[in-house]
């Protein structure tokens, strides 16, 4: 049967874009619905990336039924800072049916070619800085807060479509009961923050805007060259910042500075609170979800190690492993935290790998980014 793909160009569209997850996974009980105000708010006109961004959305149809969505994005802030011509290929939905999922991507090609774009990337909704990645391994395990789900057919429709590995991002688990530092590194990381003239604190809640503004100032420079990093503006940062206050556990977000209060680097854990939005099965705040989130509590069994970044003139001193030690202490401080996630981390960053690694952690899941050559 025939499929046939529509551009969202409106609202109705948008909600109809949005709610398609939900007839695909509703029944499956792992999946944690996304909650609707979150994703309208990112595909907004409003949104502050779109002052950098041009983004088309679609729909396919089958005998007049939604059966899959996707969504293109082309960040010029990105392709300058990269110098590259990249296209984001993101918020992919589809049933197991490789008809449909290759009437979306062509789509999608078709729309990245007429702008003049080389290579798709995805999936990403809409860069880096968003969800993304495609789920290859540890589909046993739910998914914590904002990181991305997807069945594990998915792998097959993006493969068989042509697209190639571009870059795997690992998840590890850090247990409680496995957690462990030697007194050697204890030692030597008490001595970077002795010699090194460093201090540890965590996030001051009563200048949030503040902080907000040195994390803003570390992130553009810390993760600059990481694979695939895609800048930020300010008014992007205080956008994520608002939306994240209310999640934010200041005992959780540190700051490494010098003595003199120069901010050199910043770790961030968030309580996941996938727990409680995984009862909210329809993702709606109204007319009851609202109360499932207020009386959610706040003893998180798990939280994920969200953010770590040390600014590129420190990183020769092992700041980073000294940033994950603090940060795993405060966690373990909490005994109603059983675990942490710490994700993404790039396959190709060995010395991040190998500190996690050292401090007991288990790489237990993959998700994976693909490119396709237009």
């Amino acid at each position: 049967m025939r499929v046939e793909v529509k551009p969202v160009r409106s609202l109705l569209g948008r909600r109809k874009f949005v709610d398609l997850p939900y007839r695909l996974f509703g029944s499956d009980p792992i999946w944690v619905p996304p909650l609707r105000v979150a994703v309208h708010d990112r595909l907004s006109p409003k949104h502050p990336a779109n002052e950098h961004q041009e983004t088309q959305l679609w729909i396919a149809y089958r005998e007049g039924r939604p059966v899959g969505r996707i969504g293109a994005c082309i960040d010029s802030l990105f392709n300058e800072f990269q110098g590259e011509s990249w296209a984001w290929i993101g918020f992919f939905e589809s049933f197991d049916d490789p008809t449909i999922a290759a009437a979306l991507f062509n789509q999608a090609w078709r729309w990245a070619r007429k702008r003049g774009m080389k290579v798709a990337v995805g999936p990403g909704s809409f860069t880096t800085n968003d969800e993304c990645g495609l789920l290859v391994e540890g589909f046993d395990h739910p998914p914590i807060i904002l990181t991305s789900q997807n069945p594990p057919y998915y792998e097959r429709l993006w493969t068989d479509a042509g697209w190639q590995p571009a870059m795997d991002l690992w998840g590890w688990q850090l247990l409680r009961e496995n957690i462990s530092l030697s007194q050697r590194q204890h030692r030597v990381l008490n001595r970077i923050e002795r010699n090194g003239d460093i201090k540890v604190r965590g996030m001051r809640m009563e200048e949030f805007d503040a902080e907000v503004h040195q994390f803003f100032e570390l992130y553009n420079s810390a993760w600059a060259r990481n694979w695939g990093f895609a800048p930020m503006t300010e008014a992007e940062v205080k956008h994520l910042a608002k939306n994240l206050k209310q999640v934010i556990d200041p005992d959780l977000a540190i700051l490494a500075e010098t003595q003199s209060g120069t901010p050199v680097g910043v770790a961030l854990a968030l309580p996941d609170i996938n727990t409680t939005v995984r009862q909210i099965r329809d993702g709606r705040l109204l007319p009851l979800g609202w109360l499932r989130l207020l009386r959610g509590t706040k003893k998180y069994p798990q939280a994920r190690i969200f953010a770590l970044g040390v600014h590129p003139d420190h990183q020769p001193r092992a700041l980073g492993p000294l940033l994950y030690e603090r940060l795993l202490d405060r966690l373990l401080a909490k005994s109603h935290i059983k675990w942490a996630e710490a994700s993404w981390v790039l396959e190709t960053n060995t010395a991040m790998n190998a500190a996690v690694e050292s401090l007991g952690g288990l790489h237990y899941k993959t998700w994976r980014l693909y490119q396709y050559e237009l």
